[in-house]
């Protein structure tokens, strides 16, 4: 029994290593026949495929992971798909509400979420994602969508209420009434950043999902071990859900949708 693995890109081949960390045994689909790497099953076309596929990730680029998690589906094969899931909130109606489906959110597994203080009263979130390098779309669905999510993910419902567009994009919203900014950049220049500074009645928390670590009042704990993409990739396999995940995917693009 195989899983398989569409599209060997940037994504892909990240996928790819994780799945031969965990020993399992891939079927690899690319429509470029020079991303056949030689050491598993390979083919351009899904027709072709021979194994008995029992999961699949699907890794493309956004505009055809419709069309290609859709095709998965429809043969009850369970799907991981990377972010964005679709172009457009239409589109991923068309595949969101199939129980099979799951729809990438690293972050969660990150140290800063999965150690994140309980029953903390914030009044205020700063977040910046400064990377180098540069996305498939635009800083916001490349960059600001992690950030989106988390945001659901520990507090709630989501409102963007103004969008400044720049070598640094910045957001302004509130998260179920905390008011946030969030701001984003691709081949940035100075610092690379992945951080959340949190202000709060108890006091002040820092989340560096650089650096894998939160800082609650000047104590900083760190992951001592455990890679997050690991981590998501085994739950997939292990049939461990991420229960929301598709609507979390599904507010991500409509608050996109409505800011670009």
């Amino acid at each position: 029994m195989h899983v398989l693995l569409v599209g060997l890109g940037n994504m892909g081949m990240k996928y790819l290593a994780k799945l031969e960390e965990l020993q399992e045994l891939p079927v690899l689909c690319d429509i470029d026949p020079y991303k056949n790497i030689g050491k598993h099953p390979f083919y351009c076309h899904f027709g072709e495929i021979k194994e008995s596929v029992v999961r699949a990730i699907v890794a493309v680029n956004p505009e055809d992971h419709v069309e290609v998690a859709g095709r998965l589906l429809s043969e009850g094969v369970p799907v991981l798909l990377e972010k964005p899931p679709a172009l457009s909130s239409k589109e991923f109606a068309l595949i969101a509400d199939d129980p099979n489906l799951e729809v990438s959110e690293i972050e969660l597994y990150s140290f800063p979420v999965k150690s994140f203080p309980k029953d903390i009263r914030v009044k205020e979130i700063r977040a910046e994602r400064l990377n180098r390098g540069r996305g498939y779309i635009n800083p916001l669905w490349d960059l600001a969508w992690h950030d989106l999510y988390v945001l659901q993910y520990l507090f709630g419902d989501v409102e963007v209420s103004r969008v400044r567009e720049g070598e640094i994009w910045e957001l302004e919203g509130s998260a179920a009434g905390v008011p946030f900014t969030l701001r984003v950049a691709w081949e940035h220049r100075g610092e690379v950043r992945r951080r959340w500074t949190l202000r709060a009645e108890e006091g002040e928390v820092i989340m560096d999902f650089l650096r894998e670590e939160i800082t609650f009042n000047g104590h900083i704990r760190r992951r001592s071990g455990g890679d997050k993409l690991k981590e998501m990739v085994s739950d997939f396999l292990r049939g461990s859900r991420r229960r929301g995940s598709t609507l979390r995917a599904m507010r991500n693009l409509k608050i996109l949708e409505n800011i670009s």
